[in-house]
Parts: C-alpha cells; structure tokens; sequence
C-alpha cells in the first residue's frame, strides 16, 4: 500500500509541476528514497514512447530510439524565459563539442519562441546539438524535476545515469562517463571474452 501512495504522490508533485514549472527557477532538489528511485525507473519506462520535434532539422521526429547505443545522451530541459537557462546557453557553443556525447536541448515552447532563443544565442551549427520541442510536455512525466534549467545523462533506454544540479562543466561530465557503471560495462562487453 506504502508503494501506491509513493506512486500518487510522485505523480501529484509531476502534475503539479505542470502547472507552475514555468515559476519555479530555484535550484532545489527533493531527496529521493531508494523505494522512490525504484518506482521512478519503472515509471520512466512508460514514457520511452515520447517523441519531440527537432526544430532545427524541419521538426523531424526523435525519440528514445535516437539514443545512441553505445554513448548516453545529456539532456537539458530549458525556458527561454529562464535567467539561469540563458545564461547557461551562452556556455553551449564552447561546452557541447567538449562533451563528446549528444546533447538534447528541449523546451515546450512554442516553436517561434524557441528558434527566436536559438538564434539569440546562437545554438544552430554546434556540433552534437539537438534543439528539441516537446510538444506533448511528456518530459514532465519522464522525469520529476522542480526547477529549470534541468539536466540529466540517460542512457538509450531513458534510464536516469545522472542528475546535474547545473551545467556540467566538459572535465566534470567526462569525469561521470569515464567511471559511470554504464561506460565501465560498454567497455567490458567490447573486450573479448575467454
């Protein structure tokens, strides 16, 4: 029983993040439980269908199957209207190369605002970006945030490997991927086996 109101009451504090996420800009974070960690892995499999428009590439269709297999994914979730957001944007040009992995931009904004913050800022051309609308706003169920800008590594499966509590500079990200459980069994599935 302790599970399905666990259950309610993240699916609540997602709910009402769609309601007043556009607000919330602090930079704080609730201390999951391992049970909650757990009920949230099994809950993210239920979004992996969720699909965005690539605003650069005439709203192309990505989704979770675009996720590389061999390589996670950083992801930051954004409002133009966001000071930290903007500021971290300005970052984007010289980090994203750096991160040597893709790096998904997405806001549900609409798509005006959007290519008017991109080219404020000059996103379009950096190389590993992806420039995400999210239509159908299912990050909000995908993960359970309560602040913008949100960053997360997944894996190709939509598994959280990491939350940032701001843009990571390339050196920390680098530092997460060489000794994450992800990359350490990537490289042990490539060794030959005996």
């Amino acid at each position: 029983m302790n599970v399905i109101k666990k259950a309610i009451q993240i699916i609540s504090l997602s709910v009402l993040g769609l309601t007043i996420h556009q607000n919330i800009n602090a930079q704080e974070h609730y201390q999951y439980t391992k049970e909650d960690s757990l009920l949230l892995s099994q809950m993210r499999k239920v979004y992996t269908g969720m699909v965005f428009q690539d605003v650069f590439n005439n709203n192309a269709l990505v989704d979770i199957n675009s996720v590389p297999n061999d390589t996670p994914v950083l992801i930051m979730y954004f409002n133009p209207d966001c000071g930290h957001c903007r500021i971290d944007a300005t970052k984007l040009r010289d980090f994203v190369p750096q991160y040597n992995i893709p790096f998904w931009m997405i806001s549900f904004v609409e798509l005006k605002e959007m290519n008017q913050f991109a080219k404020e800022f000059g996103l379009k051309g950096i190389p590993g970006l992806l420039y995400l609308r999210d239509s159908t706003r299912g990050m909000h169920n995908w993960f359970t945030y309560r602040y913008v800008p949100f960053f997360a590594l997944i894996d190709k499966k939509g598994n959280l490997i990491k939350e940032f509590d701001k843009l990571p500079q390339p050196e920390e990200l680098q530092e997460v991927l060489r000794t994450n459980a992800f990359m350490e069994s990537l490289n042990n599935n490539a060794q030959p086996q005996d």
